[in-house]
């Protein structure tokens, strides 16, 4: 007997946590409450699994789209749903709790955006942003029963305003968006991708860097690798550049994000500056 959508979607939301290594009942609770096909677009699918090995879905049984894997929004862009596990360990270090004003940059189609309404609750809110109006659309469609939930299409470079509790990226920069750090409230975070080129065409690889802010000072961290989509406006060669020399990638070594410490805006860069931008500079010592 086929289970039921409900038990399916628990099931997944619990693999998915376990592999991102987190019981966050919450985050668990989140995942298993939304239902991740009204966000793809029908059936049948286009899902990227280990290896970014390419599968079609026989049919369009939601059911076949709980699994860990990506699922493409238009392929030939390059844009897909996201894997579940990354996103479940990096929303598990992040945090969203209730009440917190979040913005989130590159929506998508908006299952994300969905599960970060979730765990701030009906006292929270949630500003979605995509860049795409396609997908901006489909993700206003889908999330249009989320009273907490506002999705604005266009360049989120413009559009982030605060105060915010939490902003995160689902795309990758090669640039420090200053301004959004200036938004964070005291105790807020922002997460982000930064990324350079990889050999995949409009596909950055890098780190995830997490900021926090304490008061007039900002903690910082790269959280986890990553191979992500660029956010599709305000790169730069320059900028890309610089990023790929700071992480030191090197073609078939192993590698791991760098260690950070600190974030600091303004001032002339010392010698534990690791990477240095137009007025900001991450540090691998921690703030004085």
């Amino acid at each position: 007997m086929t289970a039921p959508l409900k038990t399916v979607r628990r099931r997944f939301a619990e693999h998915v946590c376990a592999v991102a290594d987190t019981d966050w009942p919450e985050l668990i609770a989140a995942f298993s409450a939304v239902p991740r096909e009204r966000f793809v677009g029908p059936g049948p699918w286009t899902t990227f699994g280990a290896g970014l090995q390419r599968e079609v879905t026989p049919d369009s049984d939601p059911r076949r789209l709980y699994n860990n894997v990506l699922i493409a929004l238009d392929e030939a862009k390059g844009l897909n749903n996201g894997q579940p596990s990354f996103w479940a360990a990096l929303f598990d270090r992040l945090r969203p709790r209730p009440g917190e004003r979040t913005i989130h940059v590159g929506a998508g189609g908006g299952y994300y955006t969905a599960i970060l309404a979730g765990l701030v609750g009906r006292m929270g809110r949630v500003i979605a942003m995509e860049y795409e109006p396609e997908l901006a659309a489909a993700a206003a469609k889908a999330l249009a029963d989320r009273p907490n939930v506002e999705v604005l299409a266009g360049d989120a470079h413009a559009l982030v305003e605060g105060p915010a509790d939490v902003i995160v990226a689902s795309c990758g920069f090669d640039d420090l968006p200053v301004a959004w750090v200036g938004a964070l409230a005291d105790g807020g975070r922002l997460m982000l991708p930064l990324t350079a080129a990889s050999q995949l065409p409009g596909i950055g690889a890098g780190a995830v860097l997490l900021v926090t802010r304490r008061g007039p000072a900002f903690e910082a961290a790269f959280v986890s690798g990553t191979m992500i989509y660029h956010d599709k406006a305000g790169r730069s060669e320059t900028a890309g550049a610089r990023l790929a020399q700071a992480f030191g990638f090197s073609p078939g070594a192993a590698w791991s994000p760098p260690k950070i410490a600190s974030l600091r805006l303004g001032g002339m860069p010392d010698e534990t500056c690791w990477l240095a931008g137009e007025s900001w500079w991450l540090s691998t010592a921690p703030n004085p």
